[in-house]
């Protein structure tokens, strides 16, 4: 199994997406704005839609897409009149709506579109692994440089503000860059589950640690367990990766909140 080509690419994979979804989640759950990942991952599947009908790389669009998703939440995120919420489900149903219909013009099966929905280890190539490095390595250097300012906005926004940080810049890429890193994930989890991997497993390590750095350590750890061992399930059983890795997060969470319940 660890001697075959793609599944060393998954393997690799799933330890980027699992630094990266890691460091994103620590600042997106605390924000209270987790259903973000959703709207942006089902809204790309119009970008998705798109790639395929005229017959270009499919994630080339649905980033293109996620990106912008990701800057008009932000732009947004201060807005009285335009909530983040409500956004955010106006592009669920309007991405997943026109992907629907450009599907519809498209006959006979889609295998390629099961592929992006849910996930499918032998669709990852080399060229997806060195994508993954690129946004691991921006996605580090962006998070050294806006680390202050990410932790006090997040804990608190007024503060930031009175010390002069800027918030708005750790914001904007905060935003687009996660919104970039669901996409890059699609291939391994599917555009209907990636979000799991950024959500929950920070979900669980606030069940477990009782520090930032205890909570930071733990997420890695979560994720990348879950998505190794979904990947070997997934495998062994002829299973879709997304949908397994999922089922083995949402355990983990159950699990580490029933510890937390008995604990106190």
């Amino acid at each position: 199994m660890f001697s075959i080509s793609f599944m060393q690419r998954a393997f690799i994979g799933c330890l980027l997406l699992s630094i990266t979804y890691g460091l994103y989640g620590m600042f997106i759950i605390p924000r209270k704005i987790g259903f973000m990942a959703d709207g942006i991952s089902h809204a790309s599947l119009l970008g998705i839609a798109v790639g395929l009908f005229i017959g270009i790389n499919p994630l080339l669009p649905a980033l293109i897409l996620a990106a912008f998703l990701g800057f008009l939440l932000a732009y947004s995120a201060d807005s009285h009149r335009v909530t983040s919420d409500g956004l955010i489900g106006i592009f669920l149903s309007g991405g997943m709506s026109g992907a629907i219909i450009i599907m519809a013009f498209m006959p006979g099966y889609k295998p390629d579109l099961f592929s992006y929905l849910f996930g499918n280890l032998l669709s990852i190539q080399n060229v997806d692994i060195y994508a993954l490095v690129a946004f691991t390595i921006f996605s580090i250097i962006g998070f050294i440089l806006q680390w202050r300012a990410l932790v006090i906005s997040t804990i608190h926004l007024d503060l930031s503000k009175v010390i002069n940080l800027p918030t708005v810049q750790s914001k904007y890429f905060l935003f687009i860059g996660m919104s970039i890193g669901l996409i890059l994930g699609v291939k391994l989890l599917g555009v209907i589950l990636i979000s799991a991997l950024l959500i929950t497993p920070v979900m669980a390590a606030n069940q477990i640690a009782t520090s930032f750095k205890g909570t930071f350590i733990t997420t890695q750890l979560i994720g990348f367990f879950a998505s190794f061992a979904g990947i070997i399930l997934s495998y062994s059983l002829d299973l879709p990766p997304g949908p397994t890795i999922a089922l083995l997060l949402v355990a983990i969470f159950v699990l580490s909140l029933l510890q937390s319940k008995l604990s106190s």
